[in-house]
């Protein structure tokens, strides 16, 4: 479809949903004349900077408390489907990596030493590393998805975008809250927030919470004893249950305030999380005849001799599969942050923010449920090998550790003609990752005699850099309705670092790299005020993700150009809220995450990154929010983006068998995990109080996406009709909550009940696909759930 093509259809779509609105509206007009009822003003930071929302030049969505009470939001991973064009889901392995899919831009960051597309900031801090970047937070109070790249103000590795969260600053009142919920799957969350009194000019507050649920697929491998004491960690048996939850998080946030002008703010979060990963299962039928051409006669016998362990074709979420390798991950993630905020006078404000973060994960995750083959009675003894023996074709044991520093110095500065925003940025981080230090990352096709992790080949990446950077935005105020904006930012990266490879016990070898580059990042625009309700504008940006090297193969770094035009309007005295956006983006040296096996001479490497080629995006983002009547909030999202690649490299072709003498007939390679059409629908009312300060709230929201494109490459799809997920369907998440809130219990005493569910349709459909040649495997959308929270105030 054209970018005529997309305004035209916007248009029709936003005419379409303003007519319906303003229709309702006039039916409740007799209702509403006498409130004053208006939609809230939205204050959000998408330019380092308060402002309302519908002042900001950005395609930015702010979600609500509402919104993140409704949907359960407690880390990123919960955000998909709840901005236009922003698909989520954690990524294979088990490692809390969160797979980002906005404005055709898929990220990772998953290889040690490679950056990603979509930036994650926390209180204006950005985390470095995608690993372990899932973790909880009770204290959200804004949450922002900015769409498109933000090079100029946000800086590198946020091509497609960034998700910035803010935790609540405390507010000197003396409070205590107690919330508890119980669910299905043995659900259970406690969170308790202690909130001290202001002393002198000292205020604080702490929340401390801990879930647990049982996952949504049974383990037939449970109970499997793997030893890894050779390595440090000890004799861990496999999982019972897959995608099992098992958390637990700090966070204290402390303020001191010793003149009008001048503040520090402290924050500290601490989360563990010993949960288990998402079971995994073969999606090939091999029941059918349909057999891959290598090694077909091998793998029916192991099918045949082990009928548990294929999903026969389905990309439905199955109810056991065997992951006998898969236990429970480690892992422990914390973060400190010190920010300083000067109001120098009415024009001019400095703030520093220095920060230190550090994370490590150990996740042995079996990727192609194939650890469950039971061989010893079969081949074993044939071979050699115990009767207990057992073989994997692909599973992985990624310990991770990183820690981070950075210190940003920012100034602003707001006058009649120019508001500017400006500063300085230095970013150090240090990572390890791969196997554990005298065992194996990755073990592809790999017998396990008696339940004893092999050594295999040590492999871990040690990557260090720095990033340096100074930038600088000023919106120039022309006319009182005319507004010019211009942003640069300069950066320079250092990389440098060495891939450890060679056998666990001796003869190991160092590949050591340095990289470094720098790069200049823009923005052009222009603001028109029609009214003080209604504003338009137009931009040109550029971004970039930084470049590197793994193993001693060097990757470019990847640039993104995009052009946005957007309007954003307030109507009938602010009860409908309308915001539109349409983008062209180009992106260039795409970043891929690959294995080893797609490149020649670098078989013994887990993964890699490669140069993917070019991408091209266009669509249209839309949101509505309206308030019929005094109460009701209805809103409602449409996203459309057509991707595709106006230019692909070999080694990413090749990967999917679309290249070179493998190539199957009518082979292409296509983006995938980006669906064209997606959008969300939600309403809330809270009534008037029912008795004394008591009121009910009603939340629901249905978030819906079309098909999929799961298999980049149609032609293998057509050939091996049982042996590729070609799409995933479309569908539907609801979620709801009813609650009743503010019931006086007593003096400064209240309390909460609320009833909720998430995935109420219960969609089981298949999130996340990775083909393995013989073996695809993929990845379910959490089974529905339900529960009730319980929550007590004492203020």
């Amino acid at each position: 479809m054209s970018i005529n093509n997309v305004k035209k259809s916007s248009l029709r779509v936003n005419i379409l949903l303003a007519s319906a609105i303003v229709a309702g509206m006039q039916v409740q007009d007799a209702v509403a004349q006498s409130r004053a009822v208006a939609l809230e003003e939205v204050i959000v930071t998408a330019q380092k900077r308060e402002q309302s929302l519908q002042d900001v030049p950005i395609a930015v969505t702010a979600l609500t408390q509402q919104a993140l009470e409704v949907n359960n939001v407690i880390d990123v991973s919960d955000l998909s489907g709840l901005a236009p064009n922003l698909t989520v889901r954690p990524t294979t392995g088990g490692v809390n990596t969160p797979g980002f899919t906005m404005r055709g831009i898929t990220s990772y960051g998953v290889v040690p030493g490679s950056d990603k597309q979509i930036s994650i900031y926390l209180d204006g801090v950005y985390i470095g590393s995608s690993t372990g970047s899932i973790f909880q937070l009770s204290d959200i109070e804004r949450l922002e998805v900015l769409r498109g790249p933000q090079g100029t103000l946000f800086g590198r590795n946020a091509t497609g975008g960034a998700v910035s969260i803010a935790t609540r600053e405390p507010d000197g009142q003396a409070g205590f809250r107690q919330k508890l919920s119980f669910g299905s799957r043995d659900y259970y969350r406690s969170e308790t927030t202690l909130d001290l009194p202001e002393i002198g000019n000292f205020s604080a507050y702490m929340t401390y919470a801990v879930e647990e649920q049982d996952g949504d697929i049974n383990n037939l491998g449970a109970g499997v004893t793997w030893d890894r004491t050779a390595f440090g960690k000890g004799r861990l048996k496999s999982s019972e249950t897959l995608g099992a939850v098992d958390t637990e998080s700090f966070f204290l946030s402390a303020l001191w305030e010793p003149t009008d002008n001048f503040s520090l703010s402290y924050k500290y979060d601490y989360s563990t999380d010993e949960g288990s990963p998402r079971g995994a299962a073969i999606l090939s039928d091999y029941y059918t005849g349909t057999l891959p051409p290598d090694g077909a006669a091998f793998i029916k016998f192991l099918a045949l001799a082990n009928p548990d362990l294929f999903w026969n074709g389905k990309t439905t979420r199955p109810d056991k599969v065997n992951n006998a390798f898969t236990t429970n991950r480690d892992q422990e993630v914390q973060g400190h942050n010190l920010t300083a905020l000067w109001e120098v006078n009415d024009s001019l404000q400095l703030k520093n923010t220095l920060a230190y973060r550090k994370y490590k994960v150990f996740a042995p995750a079996d990727l192609t449920a194939s650890s469950g083959w039971e061989l010893g009675g079969i081949i074993g003894p044939a071979v050699g090998l115990p009767a207990e023996t057992t073989m994997c074709y692909v599973c992985s044991q990624n310990n991770s550790t990183g820690d981070q520093w950075s210190n940003e110095l920012q100034l602003n500065y707001d006058a009649e003609f120019a508001t500017l925003t400006s500063g300085l940025l230095y970013f150090e981080q240090d990572t390890v990752g791969g196997g554990p230090a005298g065992s194996t990352n990755s073990i592809i096709f790999g017998f396990m005699p008696g339940y004893v992790v092999p050594a295999g080949n040590d492999s871990r990446s040690l990557n260090d850099a720095k990033s340096y950077a100074a930038y600088a935005q000023a919106e120039f105020h022309i006319t009182d309705k005319f507004d010019l904006i211009a942003g640069l930012r300069y950066t320079n990266d250092e990389k440098s670092g060495s891939y450890v490879l060679g056998d666990a016990q001796s003869n190991l070898a160092f590949q050591d790299f340095e990289y470094s580059d720098d790069n200049m990042s823009y923005l052009l625009g222009v603001n028109y005020q029609f009214t003080d309700a209604v504003m338009a504008y137009a931009k040109y940006s550029t971004a970039f993700v930084s470049g590197g090297s793994v193993a001693g193969l060097a990757f470019e770094p990847e640039e993104a150009e995009s052009w946005e035009i957007g309007a954003k309007a307030d109507f009938y005295n602010g009860r409908l809220r309308t915001n539109l956006a349409l983008f062209d983006v180009t992106y260039e040296h795409l970043q891929q995450p690959q294995t080893g096996s797609a490149v020649e001479g670098m078989e013994d490497i887990a993964v890699l990154v490669i140069d993917g080629g070019t991408e091209a995006a266009q669509g249209v983002e839309l949101e509505v929010t309206a308030l019929p009547l005094e109460g009701l909030t209805l809103s409602a999202t449409l996203g459309y983006q057509d991707t595709k690649f106006t230019d692909v490299s070999y080694l990413l072709a090749a990967s999917a068998s679309a290249a070179g003498p493998n190539a199957f007939p009518n082979s292409d390679y296509l983006p995938i995990f980006a669906p064209e059409w997606n959008g969300n629908l939600s309403a809330s009312y809270e009534t008037n109080p029912l008795f004394d300060s008591a009121y009910l709230n009603f939340g629901i929201t249905g978030i819906w996406r079309d098909d999929i494109r799961m298999d980049p490459n149609p032609g293998r799809a057509e050939a091996t009709p049982f042996g590729v997920v070609e799409f995933s369907p479309a569908s539907w998440i609801v979620n709801a909550r009813v609650s009743l809130k503010q019931v006086a219990i007593g003096d400064h005493l209240s309390g909460e009940i609320s009833l909720w569910g998430r995935n109420l349709t219960d969609n089981d459909e298949v999130t996340y696909y990775v083909n393995y040649g013989a073996f695809p495997a993929g990845d379910f959308q959490e089974e529905r759930s339900y529960g009730i929270d319980l929550v007590v105030n004492f203020d």
